[in-house]
């Protein structure tokens, strides 16, 4: 079971460890080629965000144009990042350091959804592409356990 307060610390410090992600994985984009980011729009026209945003409006039947596309894709990308931090704050609380909790998390996150959602076109995505999947899931995994370093999380006791 998770204690309110792990849950309020993990929230808020995922919440701005998936900000700061999207800032190293902005800058590391711009720092691309033409051809990659090219290839990366004919695969995923608007970006990634736009066309998970596109997918859950369909799972509910509406076909969003891609401005609604994009805010609900970044609003499962917060979300995800939220449930980044609250799992390592609960790594944290069993007995883990901050930093290699946050970065277990977040190559967990790289592993399952950058990797393992994108099976089917894994190998049509430029190398570079995966390569700022890696830094930007290391960014976030290295914030959290920073910022929960920070926190100072007690371990919580072990009951009978």
């Amino acid at each position: 079971m998770i204690d309110r307060t792990t849950a309020a610390s993990g929230a808020l410090v995922g919440y701005a460890a998936s900000r700061t992600m999207d800032g190293a994985t902005t800058y590391f984009y711009s720092r691309q080629s033409e051809a990659s980011r090219r290839r990366e729009q004919e695969l995923a026209p608007g970006g990634t965000l736009v066309q998970l945003g596109k997918k859950l409006g369909g799972v509910v039947g509406r076909d969003l144009d891609d401005a609604a596309a994009g805010r609900v894709g970044l609003a499962i990308h917060r979300t995800f990042g939220v449930t980044y931090g609250i799992l390592a704050a609960l790594l944290v609380r069993r007995g883990w350091r901050p930093v290699p909790a946050g970065l277990a998390v977040g190559a967990a996150a790289f592993a399952v959804v950058d990797e393992g959602t994108a099976l089917p076109l894994a190998t049509s995505y430029p190398l570079v592409s995966h390569v700022r999947g890696v830094m930007g899931h290391t960014t976030v995994g290295l914030a959290i356990g920073v910022l929960l370093s920070l926190l100072d999380l007690q371990v919580s006791p072990r009951r009978p």
